[in-house]
């Protein structure tokens, strides 16, 4: 994309500026729709308080007086014309965000001219889309005009050609696939399996593909894209906005101060710090790049190979797309998807994070103590200062707001919004650097150009789900799936496990989890789980796509930083994101895992969650809870020090093998086998430190 630096001609930083403008106007109409809950409660407060007697009123002068009270009527006016028509909602931010990152796309004066035509022919598809959908929403029956076979092909075709210039060709060309199947669907021949069965004419398929993607609401304007319209976009604002406040070098410090102190504690802060960076961010490549060109150096110096630094940040940055309370775009498509309340699903999450984070610091441990790395070097973690520690507040207060919000009532965008609210007066108050108009536009340039790109792969992934579901291909693969569901749990989870993390090796985890959820469709209640806890086993594998050779997105994004070889911190990344491929076959058969945080709900007064996407929570004891947890610690500490080969000293390669079948074992849901590795894994630790007592059982570096 254009720069603004001095070298850029002067016409480019022009479009610059037009597209920072867009930025930032996108960011106030983000947080205007994400305002109507709140703005709803403070016109209906003002009414109530201004009016004399409202109380002694019936309800149904009431009612009317809300309506016809000069706020009331302008609000409603404001609302029917803006916040409700859907055109506005879902094309809104298409608009925006295409113009935002074609005007940009190209760099230098020789290209400006595409940018331009680009971004006029996208202005001109959508707008039309929008236009046809106001009609939809007046009442007229969905049609397609001749005009439509024009706008939707050159939509398309913008669409691909952004997302391969943003994202490469993996996605574009899986998209492409799709788009080749529909039209050719009809004509192939039946030893093709699951992709014939259908007998649509080239023209029958154009025309059910224009009625369904661009009269109606599918394809790109789906699903994918109105989670993401109606409850993500606010947090993408409200993480940027927080980052962009000086928070994250704060956090980079408390990363440090927290963790330096341990034995690989270089490492141990890069951890930490993607852990709280994920709280805000919830994306794995922005996490490597946001946090890796700081941490992944101090990793190196301290005396990790590079590969293993830039697979430390991949992994731990990875986890953050799994981290509570923003867990990423994924997350918010599960709640569309099963209809549950995004905050019984941030809570379920919790623990799952947890893990995976405490499996990764005792990897990077590990490999610590087999190569002899100590702590970070005091003056490498200076303390905080006084000033430092009030601002840490910036981290406290917006979150304490947006998890209370969550928690207290089911509306997500007011939460957000809230949140928001809280992270930019926190900012402004703490950070006086922040208190200027330079650093506030920046702040939310950036926010508005970080929505733009997500909105831009949703609106990819919207088309490639779309033509999986009206094709009929989603259909007949979920029948496939329904009978390999009547067969083993286990073969069926390793299957659905396997699928993600194929598809998520090119495929981002939103665009994953569809596909594969989709397939499952009409298959689950075979499966014989719950939905939440079928779907969170999908988001899991799919987010470990990102970590998972030969395309580890993460890694590769983290492996430049490193200077390390691609490949090679993706087998590590791997390695030590190792619990994330074990955790979700934990909470399959472990339910107290996703379902007893569930509880808190009643402790705080809302009420426990009562879902059919849920298991029963009467049915999951404290018991069971605190066994897996103690459980998953002791297979963890066995399997993690296994694959660094080393605990108090060297493993011999028997006793690496025993570790990894006793981690394992232990987390058999059968109380005997449990039981007894857990046995058997207590021994084998006491037998090892009786063999190395001395604190002198060096660790071996060529190792």
């Amino acid at each position: 994309m254009s720069t603004a630096t001095g070298d850029t001609p002067a016409i480019a930083r022009s479009d610059k500026w037009i597209a920072d403008c867009l930025a930032v106007l996108f960011v106030l109409v983000i947080v205007t729709y994400a305002a109507s809950g709140p703005i709803t409660d403070f016109v209906r407060w003002f009414i109530e308080t201004t009016t004399q007697g409202f109380d002694e009123l019936s309800r149904r002068d009431q009612r009317a007086l809300l309506r016809d009270h000069w706020l009331g009527a302008g609000y409603r006016s404001f609302e029917r014309s803006f916040l409700l028509p859907t055109g506005l909602i879902i094309g809104l931010p298409i608009v925006f965000s295409f113009a935002i990152c074609l005007l940009t796309l190209h760099r230098g004066r020789a290209w400006r001219w595409l940018n331009w035509a680009l971004t006029l022919l996208a202005l001109a598809a959508f707008v039309s889309w929008m236009l046809k959908i106001f009609a939809t929403d007046g009442g007229a029956l969905p049609s397609a005009s001749p005009i439509d076979f024009v706008m939707f092909p050159i939509a398309t075709a913008i669409t691909l050609y952004l997302t391969w210039r943003m994202f490469g060709g993996f996605i574009v060309a899986f998209c492409l696939f799709w788009v080749v199947y529909f039209f050719i669907r009809g004509y192939l021949p039946d030893w093709t399996g699951i992709l014939a069965g259908s007998d649509s004419t080239f023209g029958q398929s154009l025309r059910a593909m224009v009625l369904n993607f661009w009269a109606q609401t599918g394809g790109q304007f789906g699903q994918p894209l109105q989670v993401v319209s109606g409850s993500v976009l606010i947090f993408i604002v409200f993480g940027a906005v927080m980052m962009a406040s000086g928070a994250g070098d704060l956090l980079l410090k408390i990363a440090n101060r927290l963790t330096g102190g341990l034995v690989g504690g270089a490492a141990h802060a890069a951890v930490a710090s993607s852990a709280l960076f994920g709280t805000l961010s919830g994306a794995a490549i922005s996490n490597v790049v946001s946090t890796g060109v700081m941490t992944i150096p101090v990793i190196k110096k301290s005396g990790f190979k590079p590969a293993f630094a830039g697979a430390v940040e991949a992994a731990a940055s990875t986890g953050g797309q799994i981290m509570p309370p923003v867990m990423g775009v994924v997350a918010f498509f599960v709640a569309g998807q099963i209809g549950l309340e995004y905050r019984y699903i941030v809570v379920a999450a919790i623990l799952p994070a947890i893990m995976f984070y405490f499996a990764t610091f005792l990897t990077v441990y590990f490999e610590a103590r087999r190569l002899g790395i100590g702590a970070l070097p005091k003056e490498q973690r200076p303390p905080l200062t006084g000033k430092e520690w009030v601002q840490c507040l910036v981290f406290v207060v917006p979150l304490g707001v947006l998890t209370y919000f969550l928690f207290s009532q089911p509306s997500v965008p007011k939460a957000g919004f809230y949140g928001f609210i809280a992270a930019i007066v926190s900012a402004l108050v703490l950070f006086s650097e922040f208190r200027s108009r330079t650093r506030l536009w920046q702040a939310f340039v950036n926010a508005g150009r970080m929505a733009a790109t997500i909105v831009v792969i949703v609106t990819a992934i919207g088309l490639i789900v779309g033509l999986i579901q009206v094709s009929g291909f989603a259909g007949r693969l979920a029948l496939l799936l329904t009978q390999l569901a009547s067969g083993p749990l286990p073969l069926v989870l390793v299957v659905v496990a396997l699928g993600a993390i194929v598809l998520g090796m090119g495929l981002p985890p939103g665009a994953t989890y569809f596909i594969i959820v989709i397939a499952l469709s009409s298959g689950i209640d075979a499966v014989g789980i719950p939905e939440l806890t079928l779907h969170l086993f999908v988001v899991f594998f799919a987010v470990m796509s990102t970590v998972t050779p030969p395309v580890a997105l993460a890694a590769f994004a983290a492996a430049p930083i490193a200077g390390a070889d691609p490949i090679r911190t993706g087998f590590e990344a791997a390695r030590i994101g190792i619990a994330g491929f074990l955790i979700p076959f934990v909470f399959v058969y472990h339910p107290a895992v996703l379902y007893k945080l569930q509880v808190l709900f009643a402790w705080f007064g809302t009420g426990a969650p009562d879902s059919k996407a849920m298991v029963d929570l009467a049915t999951v004891s404290w018991g069971a809870f605190f066994w897996i947890i103690a459980a998953f610690a002791l297979a963890m500490w066995s399997i993690a020090s296994a694959l660094a080969g080393f605990d108090r000293g060297r493993l011999p390669y028997w006793e690496r093998i025993l570790r990894i079948c006793l981690g394992l074992l232990v987390l058999v849901p059968h109380v005997a086998i449990a039981g007894a590795a857990a046995v058997l894994i207590l021994a084998d630790f006491a037998f090892h430190a009786m063999r190395h007592r001395s604190p002198a059982a060096a660790p071996n570096p060529s190792q």
